[in-house]
């Protein structure tokens, strides 16, 4: 009888059993549910690493993404399906040509979902505000992810401890 090591991913907390997504980091060997797990890891590796673990809460996000044009009920429904694929997604609604979403930061990104979205050949609105926004949302949880992967330090405005 074959013995399997079961691992938990360190992105979403699901089983992982003989995964072949997995990633070496600090000569620890890290194992993934999927390739979305592994590349939220490889982007910050020091959020989810064993070292830094500590108890993380969800960060929900909600968006609207506005598409280039509408969607009948019966292709929102199969969008839907496909993205519900994603960890990390926890609500999808298509309203015409508005894709409401709700998600955990720490599992999948505004970028992953439009990449998401583009593999399934849905076309975002492409006018330069709607442009900028997405630009912004993904500049400000890039920002978001790397703020909580370097972890609490030294502040400027206040003496180190045992100083003073």
């Amino acid at each position: 009888m074959i013995q399997h090591q079961i691992d938990r991913c360190p992105v979403c907390g699901m089983k992982v059993i003989d995964s072949h997504y997995r990633v070496e980091y600090q000569k620890m060997y890290f194992h993934f549910c999927s390739e979305q797990c592994r590349e939220n890891f490889n982007a910050h590796p020091r959020l989810y690493s064993v070292a830094s673990h500590r108890k993380r809460e969800e960060r929900l996000k909600q968006r609207v993404l506005h598409l280039a044009e509408p969607m009948d009920d019966e292709v929102a429904a199969l969008l839907v399906s496909y993205l519900k694929e994603m960890m990390g997604l926890r609500e999808i609604v298509v309203d015409g040509d508005k894709l409401s979403i709700s998600y955990d930061l720490l599992q999948v990104s505004a970028v992953q979902v439009e990449r998401r979205l583009n593999e399934a050949g849905v076309q975002l609105g492409d006018g330069w505000l709607l442009r900028l926004r997405r630009a912004w949302i993904y500049s400000s949880e890039e920002t978001e992810l790397s703020n909580l992967a370097a972890g609490a330090g030294a502040c400027c405005n206040r003496p180190p401890p045992g100083g003073g």
